[in-house]
Formats: C-alpha cells, structure tokens, sequence
C-alpha cells in the first residue's frame, strides 16, 4: 500500500506543476537509449566476445515487444528495441550479457529489433527507424573497433553469407534460422550507407563538434519554436508558441532526462544534438514544421503543413547552398546547427 501511495502522490505533484512522468532511466551502454530491463530469465552470461550485430524485425509493437520481453514466458530477448515513429530506442539487455535472439549466433552478437512487419515494409521501416538504428549500429561496432562489415543484400534478402564477409546482417542471414526477418523489404544498400557515413546529410557527417545557441526560460522567437515543434516529434504535448514558457520548460527536463543529459531545462550544445532529428524529402510530422518555419525565417515563404514535399526540398538545397553545405535537401546535423543560429 506504502509504494501504491507514493505512486499515486507523486503521479499528483507531477500533473500539479505540469510535468509529465518521467521516462525511465538511460542506458549506459547507449546514451541515446531509455535503460527498461528485459526480464533475467530471458537472457544469460555472455562468454564470447562480441563480433556481429543482428538486425530483427519485432512482427508486433514496440511496446508490445518490450513488454514480452519482461515476460519469461518469451525465453527469448534482444539488447535493443527501436520504434517506427520516431526512432526512440530503448536497451532491454546489457551489451556484456547474452540475449536470446539469433540461437546459435547468440553467444557473439548484439540484438536489434526493429518495430514492424516484414510484409508491411514501406509502413513500418521509416527514416527514423533507418536513422537511429544505423547511429546504434555504428556505436556498437566502434566501441570495439570492429570494422563496417554491413551485409548490401547482393547476394539476396535470404542469403547467408559467411559471417567473415559481414558482421552486420539480418536474423535470415545467419546460418540454421528459422525466421525471416527483416525480409525483403529492408533497404540494405541504404542501411549500409548510413551506417558507414552517419546520418546527417547536407554536408554533416564531418568537422567535429558543433557549437549550439543556449536557448531557455524567458526566451521567445523562431529558435523557441523549432524546440517546441521537435519536442512535438519527440511525443510531448506542447502549444507551439515561440514562447519558453514553464511547460516548454518541463518538457525540455523530461527530453533531457530521458536521453541521459542534466536536466537543466537549458537547451545547448548538449541537448540541441539529441533534440533534432534527421528529416528528408517524403517525411511528415512536427519535424517537418520546423524545418518549414525555420526556413520562412530566412523568407523562403513555405506553407508549413508538416509535408516535406519538392517545395521544401527546393528550399532546403537554397539554403544549403547559401550558408555553404553540402548540397542534398537532407536536414542533418549542419543543417540543422545552421538554421538554429
């Protein structure tokens, strides 16, 4: 009764200053990571070192495979589970430790799982599931030095290439498995782009570190607004008013606290880069909306409609070419950083 109590006093404290509950711990293995456990009977001792990564499709929810996940019942696990959506990322087994993925290939490979089903590709296999997964898979191979041996689908969805050849391959392509997935419609020249050149496009994906604007209560216009609309992407309901005001606040602390950074309701050089999220032609959503009105800023007089049509496209280029990037109508890190200053 004492712990219900306390859960139900804190959930009120909470809704009375307008926070929202705060998500679980980060990972420590993955910063960018919420840290939700698996359940122990569902993964063992790790003996092997790790060389590989497997890359899953759940064939259900993301929470719905979180939650099997804490469930022994399952017997199985995997060390990651990434949403559709917006590419969140949560950790459910330590890299240290074996999960149970792949069977026989266990004992020396990282788990990923991917929200979605393998018949319905186009639906589930969004840029942010792409983006996302490629930066993790990037982490785990350079955390070890192991080299970007991503398996380019030459031989075929189903094959099984030696994993001397590639390090990095579907469930399919490991050798005795009896599932398919990520199947036929995983974009596997595009994975592996992805993962050998980072995320950014428009020129991000080199010259170091970034300098980011502070940004905090108090302050209002155009970078306020761009904040207010990616928390939006990010899941948190807020009025997109180019005004930090107390809820634009909260929220920040939650983002910040979800991803691993102090939640100091400050946004900087820390959380700008955890904040945005790679965003391209074909894409919709809040996301969009700050691209677009960013770019009205600069008078390029867009309709903000959260579609990133040829219109926005064609801006995106212009403003790229005028600030001196890359050229390729993807907003990534620079282009970002650019349009927050």
């Amino acid at each position: 009764m004492k712990t219900s109590t306390n859960s139900l006093l804190a959930g009120l404290i909470l809704g009375a200053l307008g926070l929202q509950s705060l998500p679980v711990a980060a990972s420590t293995d993955y910063p960018p990571a919420i840290w939700n456990p698996a359940a122990s009977c569902n993964y063992s001792s790790r003996t092997a070192s790790v060389t590989h990564v497997t890359v899953h499709t759940t064939q259900g929810s993301y929470a719905g495979s979180i939650s099997w996940f804490q469930n022994c019942s399952a017997g199985v696990s995997a060390h990651y589970v990434i949403r559709s959506s917006d590419g969140q990322v949560t950790q459910m087994v330590r890299e240290a430790d074996k999960a149970w993925h792949v069977g026989n290939s266990n004992g020396y490979t990282v788990g990923i799982e991917h929200e979605g089903y393998i018949n319905a590709p186009g639906t589930w296999y969004t840029t942010a599931m792409y983006n996302a997964s490629a930066a993790l898979t990037r982490d785990i191979l350079a955390s070890r030095g192991l080299a970007q041996k991503v398996y380019d689908g030459s031989s075929g969805w189903n094959a099984v290439p030696s994993d001397s050849l590639y390090n990095v391959k579907g469930h399919v392509n490991y050798a005795s498995q009896t599932h398919t997935d990520p199947g036929s419609g995983w974009d596997w020249p595009r994975y592996k782009s992805l993962v050998a050149g980072g995320s950014g496009g428009g020129g991000d994906t080199g010259g170091g570190a970034l300098s980011w604007p502070v940004v905090q209560y108090g302050n209002t216009g155009e970078r306020v607004r761009t904040i207010q609309y990616l928390l939006q992407q990010w899941g948190y309901s807020l009025t997109v008013n180019g005004s930090f005001d107390t809820a634009t606040q909260n929220a920040v602390k939650n983002f910040q606290s979800s991803h691993g950074l102090g939640a100091d309701g400050i946004v900087g050089n820390a959380t700008w880069p955890a904040l945005t999220i790679v965003t391209q032609e074909g894409d919709t959503g809040a996301k969009v909306r700050a691209v677009q009105s960013q770019l009205n800023e600069s008078g390029y007089g867009l309709v903000v409609d959260g579609s990133f049509g040829p219109a926005t496209y064609s801006a995106v280029r212009s403003f790229q070419s005028a600030k001196g990037l890359g050229v390729d109508g993807i907003v990534g890190d620079n282009t970002w950083n650019k349009m927050a200053w």
